[in-house]
């Protein structure tokens, strides 16, 4: 209904319509640069992602204190909701010259799986509360980042890793 009440205004004011439709001619080359890419295709590196996303969460969930407070177990679960998104998407490679292999290698999909599977046991853990379970989701958590980490980009692991 709205649509052909525009046409039939527009109709009426030849000029108008002339003008709209060359603004849409010109406009759309300049829409269509700044779309993103379709849906399951990375917007970023993996370095980016682990850098940005990953080491951030990971190294919450690494450094959970004794008792946490409210404050903290948010935190914390934020650090657990950031690890499995970003682990999701991590799973698609990403922008960078190596990224689509080395997401193809099955080893790499199998480090991810690990860090997406401890991630879920450190969410659940946080979310019941339970220091006991989510440092040892965090000991589950650390073997495929390293290992990853030697296979994929040596030279990145263990403190260097969150410097």
């Amino acid at each position: 209904m709205a649509t052909a009440r525009v046409l039939s205004m527009n109709a009426s004011r030849p000029g108008a319509l002339i003008c709209g439709l060359a603004a849409a001619v010109v406009a759309l080359p300049l829409l269509s640069q700044n779309q993103p890419p379709s849906p399951g295709e990375p917007l970023v590196t993996i370095k980016d992602l682990m850098e940005k996303t990953i080491t951030p969460a990971t190294d919450q969930l690494w450094r959970v204190p004794e008792t946490p407070t409210n404050a903290e177990w948010a935190t914390l679960e934020e650090a657990a909701i950031t690890l499995l998104a970003a682990g999701q998407v991590s799973s698609l490679g990403g922008t960078g010259p190596e990224d689509k292999e080395w997401a193809a290698q099955p080893a790499y999909q199998a480090f991810n799986q690990t860090m997406i599977a401890a991630g879920l046991d450190a969410l659940k853990a946080v979310r019941e509360r339970n220091t006991s379970a989510l440092l040892a989701a965090g000991d589950v958590l650390y073997p495929p980042c390293e290992g990853c980490h030697l296979l994929f980009n040596p030279g990145v692991t263990g403190a260097q890793a969150s410097e």
